[in-house]
């Protein structure tokens, strides 16, 4: 970056950060909100030497993180925001990384960077209690190996490692595994190829096997944490295109929980709903229902961060508690416009690169996918985009930088000119675009 443009940035950077974390504590400190608190009671168990007792919902590894920190700081939340604003600065640095590595421009790589460091909904995150900034830190950590050290055997089972610690965080990479391995078979005589797999898959295993073993002995169920069903009943349930406007996950929880006595058996009750309601309904209207809602949710223009203001929420959903107004409305708005810029962007950054680049970020357009297909199904909360940003930043950046290299041609001459996408790229875009738009800024629309 340029003196100027990086000045801005820092001021934008200790402004935003700055702002977000005396919200979150003056004039009132904000309250927890839905499993915050979940994970507030099992972190201060765990820090304390006693049993968290967690339902096999949700993965162990976030609130023993937690539990780690607080062991070290004391109650207050100072260190684990300390921590998680500093693990979100290291997903900017490994995303700043990727970006050069797969563009060969550093202006690419600075973009996306200072984007992720300086969006308000994602910097809020490093102050909530929800596992999205630990996951994201692991996961961007995984594709920086497959991208940069992937030929090397003792990488290969760091790899490993790095996935099984995703997963005892979230649980959503799962059935991304056999794809996220792939790429180790890649190059190499076969021997070597097997030998990386194999690895990777027993770094994987090592790391995750403990709590599966575990978790089979106290609860019956040989696995790190299994929401999938759960979530699919409630995403089938879900009435609202807007996140947190309902009731629905609360008593659907209490209703499952009191269900029968082990989760094994729970599971097997709501699978039977599921397959009921199947039936009952058709799998057709059932997608064509799931489309008239679950990407509304998951691309809305409002946030965590947004929906936890004092400016267009009910009174019950005011978590920053006594913000001054024009605060909140400037951080809404500033928030909206960049989440719209970020769509638009990163549309455009996909229309314009090359064919090579696209091939070599297959693994990216398969991850973008695979959380489109099971957030049109599973029930979505705007939180659950946050795994996508290093992609929608690192494709803004990538068309940020070609509109600048225009310009710079143009006014110039400086260099050649960018290749300009074809006509039928150019229209996609514009229609990629709008449709992102309106899933985000549309729902109001619709009534």
């Amino acid at each position: 970056m340029r003196r100027p443009a990086l000045l801005a940035w820092a001021l934008a950077l200790a402004s935003v950060h700055g702002i977000l974390l005396w919200l979150y504590y003056w004039p009132e400190p904000k309250l927890l909100m839905g499993d915050e608190r979940m994970y507030a009671d099992a972190a201060l168990a765990l820090s304390a030497g006693q049993d968290a007792h967690l339902t096999l919902l949700y993965p162990p590894l976030y609130p023993n993180f937690l539990a780690g920190i607080l062991r070290l700081t004391g109650p207050s939340l100072w260190g684990i925001q300390l921590v998680q604003t500093a693990l979100l600065g290291w997903v900017a640095f490994v995303t700043r990384d990727l970006c050069r590595r797969l563009t060969g421009r550093q202006r690419v790589g600075d973009l996306a960077a200072a984007g992720l460091l300086v969006y308000p909904p994602l910097v809020a995150f490093g102050h909530y209690l929800w596992p999205e900034i630990l996951h994201l830190a692991f996961f961007v950590s995984a594709l920086w190996i497959l991208a940069a050290r992937r030929s090397r055997p003792v990488w290969s089972a760091l790899l490993g490692g790095v996935l099984g610690l995703a997963l005892l965080t979230k649980s959503l990479l799962g059935p991304l595994v056999p794809l996220l391995l792939a790429p180790l078979a890649f190059s190499g005589r076969p021997a070597a190829r097997a030998a990386r797999v194999a690895l990777a898959a027993a770094a994987l295993a090592a790391t995750v096997l403990p709590t599966m073993v575990s978790n089979l002995e106290r609860a019956g169920s040989f696995t790190i944490a299994n929401s999938g069903w759960f979530n699919l009943w409630l995403g089938l349930n879900d009435v609202s295109r807007k996140v947190l406007a309902d009731p629905v996950p609360a008593a659907e929880y209490n209703r499952f929980q009191r269900s029968a006595p082990t989760f094994a058996e729970r599971n097997r009750i709501v699978r039977e709903q599921i397959r009921e309601r199947v039936r009952e309904r058709g799998v057709l209207p059932i997608l064509g229902r799931q489309l008239e809602r679950q990407w509304f949710r998951l691309f809305d223009k409002d946030s965590f961060l947004t929906d936890q203001l004092p400016v267009g929420a009910t009174p019950h959903r005011v978590f920053y508690r006594r913000a001054p107004l024009a605060l909140a409305q400037a951080i809404r708005a500033v928030s909206w416009l960049l989440y719209g810029a970020l769509l638009v962007g990163a549309v455009w950054g996909v229309a314009v690169m090359d064919p090579g680049l696209r091939r070599r970020l297959w693994l990216a357009f398969a991850f973008l996918a695979y959380n489109l297909a099971i957030f049109l199904l599973l029930h979505v909360k705007s939180r659950y985009r946050v795994q996508l940003m290093p992609f929608l930043f690192g494709f803004a950046a990538l068309g940020a930088d070609w509109c600048t290299r225009w310009v710079e041609c143009r006014r110039a001459g400086a260099g050649p000119a960018p290749a300009r996408p074809s006509a039928g790229a150019a229209v996609g875009a514009a229609a990629g675009a709008a449709l992102l738009l309106f899933l985000a800024f549309g729902r109001p629309l619709l009534g």
